[in-house]
């Protein structure tokens, strides 16, 4: 910004207003303008700050997951166990489900950020996975490479919540589900194979 110092209460400014209009329409449907007007700026000042609409829009998104991870930190503070997963699945849940056409946009755009939004964005999301993890590993009997694949599983059902529930589905509901699918799906005890084998041949007529 030559010529001006930037004011960080402005930027900020501008960052809230562009969540609430991203979080409710696609990303092609929404003018600079709205997003100016909404911020109670004028479209010079907004571009003095984000020059492209796609600069405001990974803005958006690397503010948007630094606000994530504090209200998990802050959801999880002081809990342990299922509490604390019960905890960081509810906060992330009604974080998006307020947010749902910002997850959207996030979902479909990730594998389009460039560099250096690339570089932050995986930056951001290597932190809330790490946090993640931390719960995954007292309540999941894996070991090795696998609790990283269990840490993915459970961001994976997450999302599936957020972008497939339905008008009316309430966060909370589909907090229970998600938990209640991960714990039991990855803690059920794996089959040994020779019981599995055993099985296998007395099922077999002689």
């Amino acid at each position: 910004m030559p010529g001006r110092k930037p004011d960080p209460k402005k930027r900020a400014q501008i960052l809230r207003a562009a969540t609430d209009v991203f979080s409710t329409r696609e990303f092609h449907a929404v003018p600079v303008d709205d997003v100016a007007a909404a911020a109670g700026v004028g479209k010079g000042t907004l571009y003095l700050y984000f020059p492209t609409k796609e600069q405001l829009f990974y803005a958006t998104i690397l503010e948007a997951l630094d606000v994530l991870r504090a209200e998990l930190r802050a959801a999880i503070s002081g809990r342990h166990g299922e509490d604390a997963l019960h905890a960081f699945v509810g906060c992330m849940l009604d974080f998006f489900w307020r947010r749902r056409q910002l997850a959207v946009l996030m979902h479909s755009y990730e594998h389009r950020l460039r560099e250096p939004e690339g570089v932050e964005w995986r930056a951001r999301r290597a932190q809330l996975v790490a946090m993640a993890r931390t719960l995954v590993v007292p309540l999941v009997p894996l070991a090795g490479r696998d609790v990283a694949l269990a840490t993915e599983m459970l961001l994976a059902l997450i999302r599936a919540a957020v972008l497939n529930h339905r008008d009316g589905a309430r966060p909370e509901h589909a907090s229970d589900i998600v938990v209640r699918v991960f714990l039991h799906g990855l803690s059920a005890p794996r089959p040994r194979r020779a019981r599995v084998q055993g099985a296998r041949a007395a099922a077999v007529p002689r």
